[in-house]
């Protein structure tokens, strides 16, 4: 038989004292002397008393909890930016509650739902493909209404009255290209996307083809865009194999790094194409495995830190400053 848990009502009566004074013992308030509280903190661990959160939070108008939407969890970016919004907020004594929307606006809508009515302090969100592609924000906006904190990351939407955390997209990808050109001597490079629809996908693309065009070489034919790996798959062999001048490859996405990585060694494998260098927006363990791999660190951590510190400075009322939109900076490794 389940045990229910001890009640402060119930501790009060037991030891016959107020449940505000069980209560401040418990929280080792000052203005209840050394002898009681330890007689009440010491019943409370014989009883294992657990204390009820929601209800402490209701009484204090907050719940110093941050609700955190994620895509998904699979992708390394996504679990690092984790991990950096959890350790900061952690220095400051507030939780984290983790929601994954698959990149549906359904899901990303009951997550929110859910999160809503006092559950949480903040929102910190990066939202579905859906989402992006719909131009869909009315289930954001209405927490936004409410007067909860928002802060978006990664994929932003510029309307939405919110701090956001962002990298700068077309600088990262015009940079990336340049080093292969000068630094690496590529000439004739080519360009994958998986994520050729999402506005950050395109500004990576615009980067791209601006680097190139800016020591005079070809761009618009070295653009490889495909909406599933196999489909990009089949349109990067092909490439390869009509055209053997081509020395490097650039990949938007994690996904289109490691296509290319993959397809460029199989056909290497079948003699048919030499050594070529592959650059992108990539996991840095990657690079643990593949030496030669230029990767484009998007400092998921920071971001992570950055929203967290955002979040809390609209919780606390730190900042009076308007909303604001924070670059993190990336580096090639």
């Amino acid at each position: 038989m389940i045990q229910s848990r001890i009640t402060l009502s119930e501790i009060s009566k037991a030891l016959n004292v107020s449940i505000s004074t069980v209560s401040k013992s418990l929280s080792n308030s000052t203005e209840i002397s050394a002898h009681t509280k330890k007689r009440v903190q010491e019943f409370a661990k014989q009883c294992n008393y657990v204390p009820n959160n929601f209800a402490v939070s209701f009484r204090k108008g907050s719940s110093n909890t941050i609700g955190l939407v994620i895509p998904n969890i699979l992708n390394p970016f996504y679990a690092k930016v984790l991990v950096g919004i959890e350790n900061y907020l952690d220095k400051y004594g507030y939780k984290l509650i983790t929601s994954i929307s698959d990149e549906t606006i359904e899901k990303e809508t009951k997550s929110l739902s859910k999160m809503a009515g006092g559950y949480i302090d903040g929102l910190i969100i990066c939202v579905s493909k859906e989402t992006e592609l719909k131009s869909n924000y009315n289930h954001i906006n209405e927490l936004i209404n409410q007067g909860t904190p928002v802060v978006m990351f990664d994929r932003i939407c510029e309307t939405l009255n919110c701090d956001k955390v962002i990298i700068d997209d077309y600088k990262a990808a015009y940079d990336a290209t340049e080093h292969l050109i000068k630094d690496k001597g590529c000439k004739h490079i080519i360009i994958t996307s998986l994520i050729d629809d999402m506005h950050h996908g395109k500004l990576r693309v615009e980067g791209f083809k601006d680097a190139m065009k800016a020591h005079n070489l070809e761009a618009n034919t070295g653009v490889l865009v495909a909406g599933t790996a196999e489909e990009l798959k089949q349109k990067l062999e092909t490439k390869l194999k009509m055209d053997t001048s081509i020395d490097a490859i650039f990949g938007v996405n994690e996904q289109a790094v490691l296509q290319s990585i993959h397809t460029t060694r199989q056909l290497k494998s079948q003699g048919l194409n030499k050594h070529i260098k592959i650059a992108g927006f990539c996991n840095q363990c990657q690079a643990d495995y593949n030496p030669m791999l230029i990767i484009v660190n998007q400092n998921a951590k920071e971001i992570g830190v950055e929203a967290a510190k955002l979040i809390l400075n609209r919780i606390k009322k730190t900042t009076k400053k308007g909303f604001q939109t924070k670059t993190v900076e990336v580096y090639l490794t």
